[in-house]
């Protein structure tokens, strides 16, 4: 029996982003909520190649608030530029705001100078790969890198969980060389992200009231791409 796709594991996830405030103004939000908030994990950074068709349609979706839209990415932890030993393929899946995941493993590779864009269909090749994305993986093609640390929180009943993103970084894409060039960057912008399980939203209203925080669609891959692609 096929285990791909995998069934719907559906969860929230509420945004709020943030910009020129204080840092430690933030964190304290977070520290004197009622639902007492507690970091989970170490702090760590974050990255993305992103995938995209020739006319950006996943970036599109976004923007004109198509309610089912996906985003495809490869997504690794530690280091941008060097080896990365386990790094992921994910199919972020969004339906409002309800979103679900597919990750799949990938061969390992090494980012170094002179690394070319053209050897992520070799990489795909080496990793066992269901053969329905292998096939759409044929369709896409690199539209950015990003990057950016992420630290962890956890409520006290343990059924919401808060990411806070900082230091985000995003590489355009130089097409004729195949290879990632100029960088941006967003040093006072934050993003905190509330998710849960559909079974638990009629509490999270109650969450999301106590940050004075703006509730916002915004992406990191739409930023990054208008950031590095107009």
């Amino acid at each position: 029996m096929s285990t791909f796709p995998p069934p719907p594991n559906y969860r929230f996830e509420r945004k709020f982003t943030l910009d020129e405030v204080d840092r430690s103004w933030i964190l304290q939000q977070v520290k004197l909520h009622p639902s007492f908030f507690q970091p989970i994990f170490h702090p760590r950074q974050i990255n993305n190649i992103y995938l995209d068709t020739p006319d950006y349609k996943f970036y599109e979706d976004n923007i004109h608030g198509i309610a089912n839209r996906k985003k495809v990415r490869i997504r690794w932890y530690g280091d941008t530029f060097g080896k990365v030993l386990k790094p992921k393929l994910e199919y972020k899946l969004k339906n409002n705001l309800l979103g679900d995941k597919w990750t799949f493993d990938l061969a390992p590779f090494e980012i170094k100078p002179g690394f070319s864009l053209d050897q992520l269909p070799s990489i795909f090749s080496q990793s066992n790969l269901p053969p329905d994305i292998t096939e759409d993986l044929r369709t896409l093609s690199p539209s950015l890198l990003n990057s950016y640390q992420r630290t962890y929180f956890l409520s006290a009943n343990k059924k919401y969980r808060l990411t806070f993103d900082e230091e985000l970084s995003y590489y355009g894409f130089d097409k004729p060389n195949s290879h990632f060039s100029f960088k941006r960057t967003q040093p006072h912008h934050f993003i905190v992200e509330l998710k849960y399980s559909p079974e638990d939203d009629k509490g999270a209203n109650q969450i999301a009231k106590k940050f004075r925080y703006r509730l916002d669609k915004s992406s990191k891959y739409v930023d990054g791409v208008e950031l590095t692609r107009f």
